[in-house]
């Protein structure tokens, strides 16, 4: 999508009159061009998943940090999401908590 292209659409996101579908869209796209968010060989997993109803947008899926956790809520917010439910789980590291109760 053209940097014109999506300053249209943000625009027409954060005033409702974006489809679910494209704001969906448009926030998907944000989160894959987003270098914090990229995996490095032999490093934890990220996948976020992203649903829409009626503006509103849920988080699901697993990030590395709290910091990937918030940056993908305000990520969502500032493509113009009404509302945001984070169910983001931060993956553990490799390790820790194994054979531990």
């Amino acid at each position: 999508m053209s940097r014109n292209m999506r300053a249209e659409a943000i625009r027409r996101a954060k005033t409702g009159m974006l489809h679910d579908d494209e704001l969906q869209h448009l926030i998907l796209e944000r989160i894959e061009e987003d270098g914090s968010f990229a995996v490095a060989a032999g490093r934890g997993r990220t996948v976020i998943n992203v649903q829409v109803s009626d503006g509103e947008v849920t988080l699901t899926g697993v990030v590395r940090t709290a910091t990937d956790r918030r940056r993908a809520d305000l990520l969502a917010r500032a493509m113009g999401a009404a509302g945001v439910e984070n169910q983001l789980r931060i993956a553990e590291d490799g390790a820790a908590g194994k054979g531990k109760k």
